[in-house]
């Protein structure tokens, strides 16, 4: 049996595989800036479409795990989610090689592994929350954040809870190491969400809200 953080620990390994061969690249970059940034341009994004595949992967092989060691009856396939996000991937890589305009190889490097970990860790998570969408089996889904998290992280994951709307969103900020694991109502009942994680989970929250969600997330900082 692979648990979560297990999970969340391969997951890791992969992301930072990817981050060691973006930044082997911006430091192999040259010439002008503009050849700089097209230079990242054309290599950056197929790094991070190849560990997003690898990502995705591990994310399905742990979904069907997950619902064997809960005992759940029936066949079930879990699919491999990477959606396309090649013009976010390509500004993202644009805003990464701003500072190399100032000759800040380092402060590019910076943003570069910003942008190539939160690609890489976003198909995981939506590979568990598609599925989770899609088998009759699964309730919901948990939030698995590293103890040292920020505070937004630790209160969303707070008591294990567990998220049981379809429309729940997956709050991530950039380079959010956070994954998740679906939940299997043959096995766990789970916690009720509290108020801050019903707010952090809601795409358009209110202005009171959010000051709501702010005073919420202190508490855990």
């Amino acid at each position: 049996m692979v648990t979560a953080l297990e999970s969340k620990q391969t997951l890791l390994l992969v992301g930072d595989d990817a981050v060691d061969t973006a930044d082997w690249l911006a430091r192999g970059v040259s010439g002008s800036f503009e050849s700089q940034r097209l230079q990242l341009l054309d290599s950056v994004p197929g790094v991070v479409d190849y560990y997003a595949e690898a990502s995705a992967a591990l994310a399905a092989d742990f979904y069907e795990g997950s619902r064997a060691d809960a005992g759940v009856t029936g066949s079930y396939t879990a699919d491999a989610i990477v959606l396309d996000r090649t013009v976010k991937i390509r500004r993202a890589v644009v805003w990464a090689a701003d500072p190399l305009d100032s000759g800040d190889l380092e402060a590019a490097i910076l943003r570069l592994q910003t942008v190539v970990r939160s690609e890489v860790n976003r198909p995981y998570r939506d590979t568990i929350l598609a599925n989770r969408k899609r088998d009759p089996a699964a309730s919901g889904w948990r939030r698995i954040a590293r103890g040292a998290g920020c505070g937004l992280c630790r209160m969303l994951a707070d008591r294990g809870a567990v998220y049981r709307e379809s429309t729940a969103w997956f709050a991530a900020h950039p380079d959010c190491n956070c994954t998740c694991e679906p939940v299997f109502s043959t096995t766990d009942t789970g916690e009720p969400l509290s108020v801050g994680q019903f707010i952090g989970s809601k795409r358009n929250p209110s202005p009171a809200q959010k000051a709501r969600l702010k005073e919420l997330i202190a508490e855990f900082e």
